[in-house]
């Protein structure tokens, strides 16, 4: 049996819709999900290409929309850094 894209976005999205009232959830779309796990992958130490293999991507170019940082989390990544503040904003050191 062969199904259509549209056959198969409309199964999903019923599917997803029964998901979330079983957990007592507010629906929202299917890709919100896909975005969420991919989103917790990178946060959890998934590497991007991880992270696009997971979701099929063809080329890591589209994965990198999961790459931002949160400001919390590039305080982690920046504080360890050696040299100054000053060194790092101006490219000289002090």
């Amino acid at each position: 049996m062969r199904v259509c894209g549209r056959c198969k976005a409309e199964i999903l999205g019923k599917v997803t819709k029964m998901g979330y009232a079983r957990a007592g959830l507010a629906h929202t779309r299917s890709h919100m999900l896909r975005h969420t796990m991919a989103s917790r992958l990178l946060a959890g130490g998934s590497s991007l290409k991880e992270v696009a293999d997971v979701l099929r991507h063809r080329s890591l170019n589209t994965t990198l929309i999961y790459a931002k940082l949160d400001s919390g989390r590039l305080v982690e990544v920046a504080l360890p850094w050696a040299g100054n503040c000053a060194a790092a904003t101006t490219g000289r050191a002090s």
